[in-house]
């Protein structure tokens, strides 16, 4: 049986798929399995899957119908997986070429840790590299911010015990399946984190809306009203599905592509704002405040206090400079993806 498995969701991402498979294949480690899901793909990612999987006999494929929750497709990647840790990799993102040895090393070692994530790199597919998070391996100051409705972890990028996700009982729904596992594993072992780069999370106008956002921030509080409840009772008196349900079928603005557009301006806008390049940031906010939802609304704000940019890109810097461990470190304009990324995937 392999040492890793690593669970891959699959659902047209036929652009960005190659990336994701060149950054497993090219692991230093060997010994790992890939159970890829295509989770009803249009686009023709099955297909290229299942020639990937004619050349690394690693990769495993398996084909469904959309099954309109990522919480079911890896929990049925995990049923169909072999190996005593199972890490998680997106479509759309990349791994470093040692990331999957460095976390074995380190779970390995570290017996009381369940779940362990990486530094990462933000990366937007048009301004390329925006800043690198870099999280320091506490698991009191990880716990602290998974109850303060924070999620430290890309989802991507963490490597667990398969006997502990199995114990824990799996994902349950969508939207916020990984928040809901990390602290139900949270009581029982601890989360660690490996304080090297080991993941490329690219973010898209694919992105959720504000109506997504509305849904899931609902359920990050139901998440942590059952974790209290968990804790101070030993279970839970909560119904996880019921309320679930009422969460998912309440009414908000529906996911459109206009509104995800009017995310990337207002979040390009702030790139711009921690760099100094204030007529740009502007100019992104403008697009942004032209848009709907939430995000149009702050795009206005900021514009109505622009001019005290200078003040605000000065508070970043200066928080990085004197506390790098606890916030995201903003990457130089101009900064290249490394050599092993440049010719594969959506550049």
């Amino acid at each position: 049986m392999p040492l890793v498995s690593v669970l891959l969701p699959v659902y047209n991402a036929i652009k960005d798929l190659p990336r994701a498979i060149h950054s497993l294949h090219i692991q230093t480690c060997r010994d790992f399995e890939v159970i890829a899901i295509d989770d009803g793909s249009t686009d023709g990612s099955g297909q290229m899957l299942d020639e990937y999987s004619h050349q690394d006999a690693r990769l495993r494929v398996f084909h469904q119908d959309n099954a309109g929750n990522l919480g079911k497709v890896l929990n049925k990647a995990a049923e169909l997986a072999g190996g005593k840790y199972l890490a998680r990799q997106d479509a759309d993102d990349a791994s470093a070429p040692t990331r999957l040895s460095e976390q074995i090393k380190y779970l390995d070692t570290k017996t009381r840790v369940g779940l362990c994530g990486t530094w990462n790199w933000h990366i937007d597919s048009q301004l390329g590299p925006l800043f690198s998070s870099e999280l320091p391996d506490q698991p009191a100051l990880l716990l602290q911010y998974l109850e303060k409705g924070m999620n430290p972890f890309i989802h991507g990028s963490v490597m667990m015990r398969a006997d502990l996700f199995r114990k824990t009982g799996g994902y349950r729904g969508s939207l916020v399946e990984d928040f809901d596992l990390w602290l139900r594993m949270s009581e029982t072992v601890q989360l660690g984190m490996l304080t090297r780069l080991g993941y490329y999370y690219w973010h898209s106008s694919g992105g959720i809306s504000s109506g997504a956002h509305i849904r899931q921030q609902k359920l990050v509080r139901l998440a942590l009203k059952l974790h209290q409840e968990r804790v101070r009772l030993g279970r839970e008196e909560s119904n996880w599905a019921d309320e679930y349900e009422q969460i998912l079928k309440s009414q908000m603005a529906e996911s459109n592509q206009d509104e995800r557009k009017t995310f990337m301006y207002y979040a390009h806008g702030h790139h711009l704002l921690r760099l100094g390049r204030w007529d740009a940031a502007k100019a992104e906010l403008l697009q942004a405040s032209f848009g709907q939802g939430q995000y149009a609304q702050k795009a206005k704000r900021n514009l109505s206090f622009f001019w005290m940019a200078p003040v605000v890109s000065a508070a970043y810097r200066l928080l990085e400079t004197r506390e790098p461990q606890y916030y995201a470190r903003t990457l130089p304009a101009g900064t290249s993806l490394p050599e092993f990324l440049q010719k594969t995937g959506n550049e």
